[in-house]
């Protein structure tokens, strides 16, 4: 899909996706993991853009873990790149020694050749399975908002009146 858009002219895009994964072909190797990919350059600035890096793959990483309800940096960072990225320029994250939740880097370049891909590629991959429901804080906040079914009823009105009236006069006689 990255090449198809760079050959269309589309070299700065982003790819996100969520789908099954089957990791053996017993029921618990099923799987549910969101992927993204990024291509380009990660945006535009003063100085002229500048090539994607690790930090923009756990940046997207730590952007999905946050709409999920999960803080990143209350997570462990292991410094141990995935199998399909560059050595030294990926990571893993994990809640405890055992529950791995995702991984990130930059694209292996023997990966991007046989992919056919140029310029910098970053990714990450996230177990949906792995990741528990966020806690619930326990607030004394307002319950759930009730509107009315009917439509609010707005009026605006204007009133003349002699220059020598004070608007405190005003105030208190509404």
């Amino acid at each position: 899909a990255v090449r198809r858009n760079a050959n269309r002219g589309f070299a700065d895009l982003a790819l996100f996706e969520v789908g099954q994964v089957f990791l053996s072909d017993e029921p618990q190797g099923q799987k549910t993991y969101a992927t993204a990919v990024r291509a380009g350059a990660p945006g535009r600035n003063w100085q002229g853009g500048k090539s994607l890096t690790v930090f923009d793959a756990k940046a997207d990483l730590a952007a999905a873990l946050d709409v999920l309800g999960h803080d990143i940096d209350k997570l462990q960072l292991v410094a141990e790149a995935p199998a399909w990225a560059h050595p030294g320029r990926g990571g893993r994250v994990q809640l405890g020694p055992t529950n791995i939740i995702g991984w990130f880097g930059e694209l292996h370049p023997a990966w991007a050749e046989e992919l056919d891909v140029d310029g910098p590629l970053v990714a990450f991959e996230l177990d949906l399975d792995a990741i528990p429901e966020p806690r619930r804080k326990t607030t004394r906040g307002k319950g759930a908002l009730k509107l009315s079914d009917l439509m609010p009823l707005e009026r605006d009105f204007a009133f003349l009146v002699d220059r020598k009236v004070a608007a405190a006069a005003m105030l208190r006689a509404a």
